[in-house]
This record gives structure tokens, C-alpha cells and sequence, in this order.
């Protein structure tokens, strides 16, 4: 009896993704700029099949197929650090303001008058079996969230199906500060000026989504995706606390709208910060057991709605990396 070989069978820990941005959108960039060290990584390539179903004087329905629509998604999600997430957040909202410093300042902010996203090639590396090439990577959404431990955040991504790719020499992950539930603090005011001097309100519970609602377009002469485009942009969120005031409940009663800012500090003065000049709670749910304390949870929708420069949300990066994320 021959031996069957089993070398290739590995955990996802052997693999690796790399990210470099496309200068133009759908021309593959195989240098990539960073590898994710991902919690999660789900991207892989789909493709739906065109039947042919036609009667052939038999009851069998598939009596024959063609090449469909194809295309690739799947999720990525790592750890909230200073530095990688930067990538993630510049391709979600598609603008970044650098300044140099100590430390360096990167401010992104929505690409509001177009709807053509920044994309990205994805290079897949599953173990020693395969690698994969996504071009033309966009995210459709992206999540933030931290309750009690470290704070995530999860990218799901679009792009054009994938071809195979060159094998990667000794990829390295990097890493800046990764922040946890006891690193932030959250501001809330009439204004952003009023929230900066404002008495930090403590959390349970935060997170935040950035929804680009992507369309992959499929047309004519080509299985593949020909275009992706975003639809609406939409900011909403979520934040629990004890509901040890009515401020909350008021506010989503008579609609009162708000600033807020929330703040993640880090060695060597690292930070992520972000703004959001006005919001709207459209939902306040107080909901306890019996011997559980009252807690209040606010669902959120940012607004469009322009102050100390932030409009409807910004996100800055302070840390050692001296340049744009490109």
C-alpha cells in the first residue's frame, strides 16, 4: 500500500495575506506594503454557473452548464493596533491627510463626490498549497468593535475573481500598539469643541460600521467583474453603558443630536481617534434581568453635517509609520 501524502495539510496560522493599493483601480499591485497578522481571513473566489435546464425528452433538469458570473469576497479581520489598521480605514473611507510629526498624523475622511472606491491587490498564501492574487479590492464594509477585551476590526472585502500568484519570500507581519477596552475614553458635547473639553463618559460597549454598499458589475465580454462602484455611504454605531442617567434616553426620545469623539491612547504617544460632528440615536433599548444592573444601549447614525473640520466622520492615526498609506 503507497503512503499518502499529507505535508500540504496546514492550520491558517502558515498562511499569510499581504496588501499593496492600486495606484489605478483593477492594475495589480504584487508589491504589497503590509501583511495582515489576521484573526480571520475568509477571502476566496466564487462563481455562479449558467444552467442549462432545457428539455431533452427526459425528466433530468441539468443537462448542461456554462462559465458564469465570477467574482471574490470574504472577510478580514485583525487586531485594532496603530499601524496596520491604517490601511483598512484609508481604502474604507478613500482619503488621507498626512503630517509629519512626532508622531506622524494620518487622517482619513469619506470620498464624497465620486463613487469610484480605492482599491487594493490581496496576495492569499495558504501555506505551501496556494497562492492567491485578488485584484481590484474593495471594502464594502468595514466594523469596529470593543467591549471587554481587545478591539477588532473586520474588513469585508470585493473584488475581481483570483488568479494565481507569485509565491512569497519570507513575508513578515508588523505590528504597532494594539489597543484594548482600557485604552479608550468617549466625549460627547453639543459641538466637537464642547465634547474635546468634556468629562469622558465610561462604556461598556462601542462599535462603529462604515458602509460603502458596493455593486460588483458584471457586463458584457467577460465573466469576471468589470467594475465595482459604491452606492450610499452610511456611518452608524452602537455604545452601551449602565443606565445610571437619562441623558441617553432623552436624547433618542426628542432627537436631540450630538458630537462625538472617542479616543484610544497608546505608547510613544500613538492614538486613534474619531470624530463625528453630529449623530442621531435611532434606537435606545434598557433591558436588564432581575439581578442584573440597568443598562442602556444607543444605536447610532452619523449625520452629514460639517464642524472643526470633520464631516460626518474622520478617523486619525497617530504613530511611527513616516508616510501615507500607499
Amino acid at each position: 500500500m503507497s503512503k499518502i501524502a499529507d505535508s500540504n495539510i496546514q492550520i491558517q496560522r502558515t498562511g499569510s495575506l499581504g496588501l499593496g493599493v492600486e495606484s489605478t483601480a483593477g492594475q495589480a499591485n504584487t508589491t504589497a506594503a503590509v501583511y495582515f497578522p489576521f484573526t480571520e481571513n475568509s477571502m476566496r473566489g466564487h462563481h455562479t454557473p449558467i444552467e442549462n435546464i432545457s428539455s431533452k425528452i427526459s425528466r433530468i433538469m441539468d443537462t448542461d452548464s456554462v462559465v458564469g458570473k465570477r467574482w471574490a469576497e470574504g472577510d478580514v479581520k485583525i487586531l485594532a493596533d496603530v499601524v496596520n489598521s491604517g490601511y483598512l480605514w484609508k481604502l474604507a473611507l478613500g482619503t488621507e491627510l498626512y503630517v509629519a510629526g512626532t508622531p506622524n498624523s494620518h487622517t482619513f475622511y469619506a470620498t464624497v463626490s465620486g463613487n469610484t472606491p480605492l482599491t487594493a491587490t490581496l496576495i492569499n498564501t495558504r501555506g505551501s498549497t496556494d497562492v492567491e492574487q485578488y485584484t481590484y479590492a474593495a471594502i464594502n464594509e468595514l466594523g469596529f468593535t470593543v467591549s471587554d477585551g481587545l478591539a477588532e476590526i473586520s474588513a469585508s472585502f470585493q473584488s475581481q475573481f483570483p488568479t494565481t500568484g507569485a509565491a512569497q519570500s519570507l513575508p513578515t507581519t508588523t505590528s504597532g500598539t494594539i489597543l484594548a477596552f482600557k485604552d479608550y475614553f468617549v466625549q460627547f458635547g453639543n459641538t466637537l469643541t464642547v465634547a474635546n473639553t468634556a468629562t469622558s463618559v465610561p462604556l461598556s460597549e462601542f462599535s462603529l460600521t462604515i458602509a460603502n454598499n458596493l455593486e460588483t458589475i458584471h457586463r458584457s465580454g467577460l465573466a469576471d467583474v468589470s467594475a465595482i462602484r459604491s452606492k450610499g455611504l452610511k456611518v452608524t454605531g452602537s455604545y452601551k453603558l449602565f443606565f445610571d442617567s437619562t441623558t441617553d434616553r432623552d436624547a433618542y426620545y426628542q432627537l436631540t443630536k450630538r458630537a462625538m469623539i472617542v479616543t484610544f491612547s497608546g505608547i510613544n504617544n500613538e492614538s486613534l481617534r474619531f470624530r463625528i460632528p453630529r449623530f442621531r440615536i435611532n434606537e435606545a433599548d434598557i433591558s436588564t434581568g432581575l439581578d442584573d444592573f440597568y443598562a442602556i444601549t444607543a444605536n447610532f447614525v452619523a449625520e452629514d453635517y460639517v464642524d472643526s473640520g470633520a464631516r460626518l466622520l474622520d478617523v486619525r492615526l497617530q504613530n511611527g509609520k513616516a508616510a501615507s498609506y500607499t
